[in-house]
């Protein structure tokens, strides 16, 4: 899953990546990373969609997941170039099963760690949306319209919305995901068992 060199990873100065005894800076090209750290533990792709037509970027971000004693590396790439690598908490052993309730569904997880806690949900959907620079997100989270803000201050996002089932004890959880990150979770109905 990860390539050897990767395991020597180390933090290093914002925006930067360690492998081994190579660095890789902002900027950099898909292919200095992969030649540098090797395959990523998870690609998320997606592209932002304005309301007038056309695509403002490809957007990538790639997690190397270096296991339980090192943070987790999030490296976001546009249009095949390295724009930023963040951290996000500690890795998880490679044999570690998915342990998913209820309450470790909140605001804040990265995708990869929902995906590692919690494993696939039972349902997802995606759209593109205009989301307000200056606006708290349940001020327009529940608008039909995904463009509804246009005339206002801006940034395109890509919204994920998943549903998990915990079965007939306990409530669905809708989880909504925007840039690979969890900024909302709300109760739903009562689950069911599966057949």
């Amino acid at each position: 899953m990860l390539a050897a060199g990767i395991l020597a990873a180390s933090p290093s100065s914002a925006g930067s990546l360690r492998c081994g005894s190579r660095l890789v800076d902002e900027n950099a090209l898909a292919a200095e990373l992969l030649s540098a750290c090797g395959e990523p533990s998870l690609r998320d792709q997606w592209s932002y969609q304005l309301p007038q037509g056309g695509y403002v970027a490809d957007t990538e971000v790639w997690v190397y997941d270096l296991g339980p004693s090192q943070l987790l590396r999030l490296v976001k790439l546009r249009n095949g170039r390295i724009v930023e690598v963040e951290t996000d908490g500690y890795g998880f052993a490679p044999d570690s099963a998915p342990r998913c309730e209820p309450r470790a569904l909140t605001e804040g997880l990265s995708k990869y760690r929902l995906l590692r806690r919690c494993g696939e949900p039972l349902t997802r959907r995606s759209e593109n949306v205009l989301r307000p620079l200056y606006s708290r997100p349940e001020i327009y989270r529940h608008s039909s319209d995904p463009y509804a803000y246009r005339n206002q201050y801006v940034t395109p996002a890509y919204r994920e919305e998943w549903v998990y089932n915990f079965g007939s004890r306990a409530a669905m959880r809708l989880v909504v995901l925007e840039d690979g990150w969890v900024t909302y979770v709300e109760q739903l109905d009562r689950g069911f068992d599966p057949r």
